[in-house]
């Protein structure tokens, strides 16, 4: 675990803000699409040891996306 928590506080030091590059239509604001958080975080998610996994599941007639942080 302390390996765990030691990654991770290293890993958040090095992200940055995601690009507010998307258009609200209906709010006529800007926002981050997951692309542009992806790509804030992938490099120092994976520099420090972190993979990110989703699947797919059914629970009790709908489907969810389960989202799971993996670490080396």
């Amino acid at each position: 675990m302390k390996a765990l928590a030691t990654a991770l506080v290293k890993a958040q030091a090095s992200i940055e803000g995601a690009k507010k590059d998307s258009t609200n239509p209906h709010f006529k604001n800007k926002y981050a699409d997951l692309g542009a958080v992806w790509d804030a975080c992938r490099e120092a998610l994976q520099a420090n040891g972190f993979s990110v996994v989703q699947t797919g599941n059914l629970v009790e007639g709908q489907w969810v996306l389960i989202t799971m942080l993996l670490h080396e």
